[in-house]
């Protein structure tokens, strides 16, 4: 429970930050944003026959999997010692404990994270 407790003031802290600083069009893992904005968004952008004509999705596979935790640390506004420990925090799947070794996990709802 503490490191629930823990992990929900630091987003509370956080998100206003993230919010202000992110892209406007980026839609994805962001509160009160959905697929229908980005259509939208792209309906916008590509509705005139000066705009562009072309869409192009992308997936980067195991981008979560290798996000830097030095690029973290070095950008994020944080307790750094909070932080590295929110890095290094295994996880809960199934009832089997893993350790996080690189990246970061994606905050699946089976997953329980867990500080160590």
């Amino acid at each position: 429970m503490y490191d629930r407790a823990m992990q929900a003031l630091y987003t509370l802290a956080l998100n206003p930050y993230a919010e202000a600083t992110a892209d406007s069009t980026s839609f994805g893992f962001r509160k009160y944003r959905r697929a229908q904005h980005a259509c939208a968004t792209i309906f916008n952008r590509i509705s005139r026959k000066c705009d562009a004509q072309w869409i192009l999705e992308g997936d980067i596979k195991g981008c979560f999997d290798n996000i830097s935790h030095e690029w973290l640390l070095d950008n994020i506004p944080m307790d750094k010692s909070i932080l590295k420990q929110f890095l290094k925090a295994g996880f809960k799947s199934h009832n089997l404990l893993s350790k996080q070794i690189s990246g970061t996990t994606q905050g699946r709802s089976d997953h329980i994270t867990i500080l160590l």
